[in-house]
């Protein structure tokens, strides 16, 4: 066990901000997967910590017996998980656990010695999908039908091709999400900021040209969340953490076509944002190193909560937003109606 370790929500002249408590922890959190308001899992330097009584207590395990960095999460429920480390070559990795993180089994370790696993995502609790940098120019795939039991190398010859220079970020484990009905969307950056469609869960692809922010390594789409047919897509410049240009977009037509997010003066909502998620329907919250913005109508326009509420990730269940970032920063936040 090690101590009390999230931040706490106050409410103030009706908007809500950030409180931060300091644990003491240092390491970076990038991966998190939410269950409900009392049970979370994260993933950091060396292992994963679960909490079964909303934050209040975490209990850490070394994982793999060597400096691993997990990056994503897909949490079951307070006994059952999965964790991807991402690393080049063999250090990208997933674990699985089925009693709580007591002990963890090696699910899969990836045989591509230039492979880097970014991030995964569930349509279920037994079907999944896996994306990594590109392996002989293509979108590297894997999928698994039994939980993360055992993963398989999907689409090696039809994956969709990948330019020299192009990317994916494995910095909140959204860069790509699924829906039930088999579709998957996986962006990238560095040279290009484009989208990867597949409507038949992975068998088939193509490939949309979007108006992100691109040229740079550092640049691109982070993360991407749909809501029906509705998206949204944030990213940036993580060179450049305090500013940004081009770096939130909008779709309405299941991400066929994107249009750019501005305020009225013509600039980008916020700065470099790493991941958001949708809350309900219209409402949407977005994190990034330099803090936290709330939409209300579906992502179309975005208000900064006051606070220092600088994260790296974050995940949605049960009507609370938990989130995750530096130095061992871990939040909870629960918004009403009004805020």
């Amino acid at each position: 066990m090690f101590a009390h370790l999230f931040l706490c929500l106050t409410v103030a002249s009706g908007n809500p901000t950030w409180s931060i408590e300091d644990s003491g922890v240092t390491t970076s959190i990038r991966g998190i997967g939410a269950v409900d308001a009392q049970v979370c899992w994260y993933g950091t330097k060396s292992g994963v910590a679960r909490t079964t009584d909303g934050g209040m207590t975490w209990q850490f395990t070394r994982i793999g017996g060597e400096d691993l960095d997990f990056r994503d999460i897909q949490a079951f429920d307070a006994q059952r998980c999965l964790a991807m480390s991402a690393g080049t070559g063999p250090a990208s990795r997933i674990y699985r656990t089925r009693d709580g993180g007591k002990t963890w089994q090696l699910a899969h370790q990836n045989t591509e010695p230039k492979g880097f696993f970014n991030g995964f995502a569930f349509r279920d609790e037994k079907r999944g999908i896996l994306a990594g940098d590109p392996v002989g120019g293509r979108l590297f795939l894997l999928a698994t039908d039994d939980g993360g039991a055992s993963w398989h190398r999907i689409a090696k010859e039809t994956a969709p091709q990948m330019d020299t220079g192009e990317q994916a970020f494995a910095a909140s484990g959204t860069h790509l999400t699924v829906n039930k009905e088999g579709h998957v969307w996986v962006t990238s950056g560095g040279k290009v900021a484009r989208l990867f469609h597949s409507s038949n869960w992975g068998e088939s692809w193509e490939t949309i040209d979007t108006p992100m922010i691109a040229g740079q390594p550092s640049t691109g789409i982070f993360s991407i969340a749909f809501q029906g047919r509705s998206g949204t897509a944030v990213g940036g410049d993580y060179k450049k953490e305090s500013e940004g240009v081009d770096n939130a977009m909008r779709s309405g037509d299941g991400g066929k076509s994107w249009q750019l997010v501005r305020k009225k003066n013509g600039a980008s909502p916020f700065p470099f944002r790493s991941c958001l998620g949708y809350l309900d329907a219209k409402t949407l919250v977005a994190v990034g190193p330099s803090g936290t913005n709330i939409s209300r109508d579906g992502g179309t326009t975005w208000k900064p909560l006051p606070g220092k509420g600088g994260f790296h990730t974050l995940s949605i269940a049960g009507g609370i937003v938990w989130a995750a970032g530096a130095d061992g920063r871990v939040g909870r936040l629960r918004l009403s109606k009004r805020d």
